[in-house]
């Protein structure tokens, strides 16, 4: 199962082909390559047909859950990033012990409603239950699409609902609270890694993947353009693409901000080694997740202020500005959402003044 790319282009640009080697019914071994297609899709949808025309279901539909993990993992490593294979293993681990050894045929209303039971026993959210049970309907796709086989049980057994949820209130920080919090920080460094938290709205990954060469200190500005994790094990840290193709953006920087992160690269020059690639929070090395968490934990009891995730900070900015008469749009846009929805689906409680204003306007015709 093997999709290639060309380096030699025909003409009207078809670079991508697949081959496959199988032992056909009088059990000679063959070897097949198939012709060039222009996009990838192309050649990963007529691998798929193939192999059905050439009968290879019946061989193939012994594959158990497991096998079927296993090889769409591998297929689609090349496409996700690591963080998100890891989190599918996790997901998927919950789903082992139940249907690993099945087949996609053997899958049971029964079973599938005794798996719903057992993610809430486990006392799973019921979004991330959901994620988990997203796993079978992936796997049943890659099935249908490779193999032929499939199963209708996720749709005859719908999803986990919320009974009787009443969705907790979103967290942030108001600017008084936030200055509250900073007044507890002594230290330049992460008086300055949660400013550029609170008030460029950025994600961690984001935050902390930053380098000297990101800051144009003649632009005021700063490029979003890369996001990193230290949670992958045996890896010191890595550093992707962001989370959305609208998370690269280059934002403008709050003049107190600016003076800070000045002061800051001013510290670091201080080594005789600092060039433009260090880490603007961390140096050599980025900061790690679990001590910022830390951080974050001991800062917030110091102040007294209540304690909110780091992930609050993105939605307190968000907050700021809406509350400071942003429009949707630029929120969006600061935020680097992928559409404007998103942001209305997240921060439309926050709009409930706005909406008052149009009532008054309405009032006033």
């Amino acid at each position: 199962m093997a999709i290639y790319q060309s380096k030699n282009k025909t003409k009207d640009g078809r670079s991508w082909f697949f081959r496959i080697k199988y032992t056909d019914v009088y059990g000679k071994k063959k070897d097949y390559t198939s012709p060039k297609y222009k996009l990838k899709r192309e050649a990963e949808d007529a691998e798929a047909k193939y192999r059905i025309s050439l009968h290879m279901v019946k061989n193939v539909s012994t594959k158990t859950f497991n096998e079927l993990f296993l090889e769409y993992e591998d297929r689609m490593s090349n496409e996700l990033k690591k963080q998100t294979c890891n989190k599918h293993i996790t997901q998927y681990n919950h789903l082992k012990p139940i249907i690993g050894e099945l087949t996609v045929d053997k899958l049971t209303v029964a079973i599938y409603e005794n798996l719903k039971k057992k993610l809430k026993k486990k006392g799973f959210c019921v979004a991330y239950s959901n994620k988990v049970l997203g796993i079978i309907d992936r796997l049943i796709k890659y099935s249908k699409k490779f193999y032929g086989t499939s199963s209708d049980v996720p749709e005859i057994c719908g999803k986990l609902k919320e009974v009787d949820h009443i969705k907790e209130e979103m967290q942030f920080f108001t600017l008084e609270e936030y200055k509250q919090f900073d007044s507890a920080i002594s230290d330049h460094l992460w008086h300055t890694f949660f400013e550029f938290l609170y008030f460029m709205g950025t994600r961690q990954g984001e935050t902390i993947a930053l380098n000297w060469n990101d800051i144009d200190f003649n632009k005021n500005e700063v490029k979003i353009n890369k996001t990193l994790t230290t949670k992958i094990k045996g890896e010191k840290w890595t550093i992707t693409s962001p989370k959305t193709k609208n998370s690269n953006r280059i934002l403008p920087l709050p003049q107190k901000l600016l003076e800070d992160l000045k002061m800051l690269k001013n510290e670091y020059m201080r080594y005789n080694k600092f060039n433009e690639d260090w880490f603007v929070f961390g140096g050599v090395r980025p900061l790690p997740e679990t001590t910022i968490q830390a951080k974050k934990n001991e800062y917030c009891k110091e102040a007294g202020v209540k304690q909110i995730r780091i992930h609050d900070f993105r939605h307190s900015c968000a907050s700021l500005l809406i509350n400071q008469g942003a429009s949707i749009a630029l929120v969006s846009k600061y935020l680097g959402h992928g559409n404007i929805s998103i942001t209305l689906n997240t921060y439309t409680h926050m709009f409930k003044n706005e909406l008052q204003n149009m009532t008054d306007i309405l009032n006033k015709l």
